[in-house]
């Protein structure tokens, strides 16, 4: 810390800031805490204090309490301060993005001795302060931390949906969703895209359901709502995809779904494509569609699928 007045520096000093931003996915209210730890410092500390500032928006659509610091407070060697801000959106139609900034000033005996900025146009980590409010997707309006990818876990009671999406995620170059080898899925908001995508994979006129398939649709991967689907990558037919069917069998008295695929799956495919029965099907599919509601999915977000690739 400097006098910027005289060039005469003061001391030196290390401390650590902890946020942590909460938001609901059913409400346009959310918080955060800060907390300020002064770890050492090598100025008379008995004269040191901080303040914090924070702004949320800079029009009138983010409402924020008063900073929970914001007057100067002592601050010694070991000790820390924090508190909590209460923001909240204030608006209702479409969706708005908060790039929250922060300024931390440190004053010695009462002067102004230095001070530090981040978030807003300052971040150094793209996406670290950053909260988007909406009432685009479900009943309620809500708030997400959009820069985090979730991860959509392919349930295992649908065994065949999930080893067909694994056996695609594996036989693919590109390996879509499969996080750690390829690129996350993007959402597909529009419905008449994806009903685009779903006539170009699977109802061109060359899909065959199998006749072993128990009450049998085509199911496709990556998913007609994304943006990762095969006709969206330029494919013209389902017909160019890897083709896989499901078979039931008894075995031991019981019965189990069974993948098969065609001949070896393309590694430049597109996409696969599978006969599989409709149970299985529409599960995935109604639980991706409850986990883009839980996750406030807007047009283009990410998410990786975790069907169980890899594990054998």
């Amino acid at each position: 810390m400097v006098d910027t007045q005289n060039g005469t520096i003061w001391g030196e000093a290390l401390a650590t800031v902890e946020q942590q931003i909460d938001t609901k996915n059913t409400s346009v209210e959310y918080s955060e805490y800060m907390n300020f730890h002064l770890v050492e410092s090598d100025i008379t500390s008995s004269a040191m204090t901080i303040s914090v500032n924070a702004t949320c928006s800079l029009d009138n659509s983010c409402r924020q309490d008063s900073s929970p610091w914001g007057d100067p407070r002592p601050i010694t060697v070991g000790g820390s301060i924090d508190g909590t801000w209460t923001r909240s959106w204030i608006g209702n139609q479409g969706h708005k993005e908060f790039r929250l900034s922060y300024d931390l000033y440190i004053h010695i005996s009462g002067t102004t001795g230095g001070n530090t900025e981040w978030g807003g146009d300052e971040e150094q980590a793209d996406g670290q302060y950053w909260v988007r409010c909406d009432n685009e997707v479900g009943t309620y309006a809500g708030c997400v931390q959009p820069d985090f990818t979730p991860t959509f876990v392919v349930n295992e009671k649908y065994s065949a949906a999930r080893n067909f999406i694994a056996s695609v995620q594996e036989n693919m170059a590109t390996h879509p969703g499969w996080e750690g080898n390829g690129q996350p899925l993007h959402r597909e908001s529009d419905a008449d895209e994806e009903g685009e995508n779903r006539r170009v994979i699977c109802k061109d006129g060359s899909f065959k359901a199998d006749p072993d398939t128990p009450d049998p649709t085509c199911d496709e991967y990556p998913f007609a709502r994304s943006k990762e689907s095969g006709r969206q990558l330029g494919v013209t037919t389902g017909a160019e995809c890897q083709q896989y069917w499901v078979e039931a069998r008894v075995i031991g008295g019981q019965e189990y779904l069974i993948l098969f695929n065609v001949g070896d799956p393309p590694a430049d495919a597109k996409c696969g494509r599978a006969s599989m029965p409709k149970s299985q099907n529409t599960g995935v599919g109604g639980d991706l569609g409850r986990k883009t509601v839980q996750w406030r999915l807007l047009e283009n977000d990410s998410y990786w699928v975790d069907a169980g690739a890899g594990n054998g």
